[in-house]
């Protein structure tokens, strides 16, 4: 049993039955969430889908918290996709000023969690004052030992995987020096390392073009909350169903 939890919460009697199935030693060392179901959260209770991106910010607070409980390595929130763009410009907007202002007021999250902070995507094309914010945020928990927390922003797979493409014909790299490990080397995050299990919520069963190179032998889970609704409970049952899985890679 995961005495941590104890120490920080009062578990309900269905999460301290998930807890006591949780075998430690199992525990995925990345997990990879895709933040899906503002929106639907927010319009079933006559809400803006701002508020739903409030609220959806809270729930990934509090599964930030547990992660760092629990003792996991590396949590990835696919937080802006490189489509998002394409929604309403003020809803983007709002986006944009809410990571801002979240990455200001966190900070207080980050040391006393002593969690590291980092982003993967095209940090070009964001705004000065979020990327601004976003690289004070990386220098401030740099010193950070604890568990690694990496925001996908404006990121898509297969701009990835074309920039790293790019990036190896400038170097000048012939086909016969390209391999597994020298095309990592060219990717957003070359240290990150691919995902043990992927979440998606609101039930949509797809990836959305999300960790599409590093995520070739995931774990993949699908639930129907929605992501304001997503919190302790639902991590610890799709942890369960995780550790419940034959993980083979290709081998018999």
């Amino acid at each position: 049993m995961l005495k941590s939890f104890e120490e920080v919460i009062i578990p309900d009697s269905i999460e301290y039955s998930l807890i006591e199935k949780l075998d430690t030693n199992k525990l995925p060392g990345h997990i990879a969430v895709i933040m899906d179901g503002n929106g639907r959260w927010a319009k079933a209770r006559g809400l803006t889908r701002v508020e739903g991106h409030k609220v959806g910010a809270e729930s990934a607070k509090k599964i930030t918290e547990h992660c760092v409980r629990l003792g996991i390595k590396h949590l990835t929130l696919f937080t802006f996709s490189s489509e998002n763009w394409s929604r309403p410009v003020r809803e983007v907007n709002t986006l944009m000023d809410m990571l801002h202002k979240n990455l200001l007021t966190q900070k207080d999250l980050l040391l006393k969690n002593n969690i590291r902070f980092s982003v993967l995507g095209e940090l070009s094309k964001l705004p000065g004052k979020l990327k601004k914010s976003i690289s004070e945020t990386i220098k401030y928990s740099s010193e950070h030992t604890g568990m690694n927390l990496h925001l996908a922003l404006n990121y898509g797979g297969r701009t990835e995987i074309i920039d790293a493409v790019k990036k190896i014909i400038d170097d000048g790299i012939s086909s016969q020096k390209i391999n597994e490990k020298k095309f990592r080397n060219y990717l957003y995050n070359p240290d990150l390392p691919d995902p043990d299990l992927m979440i998606r919520t609101s039930g949509e069963s797809r990836i959305s073009n999300f960790l599409l190179y590093q995520m070739a032998y995931s774990e993949l889970e699908f639930t129907d909350v929605l992501w304001p609704d997503f919190r302790l409970k639902e991590l610890l049952g799709a942890l369960v169903n995780y550790q419940e899985r034959d993980r083979r890679y290709g081998k018999v």
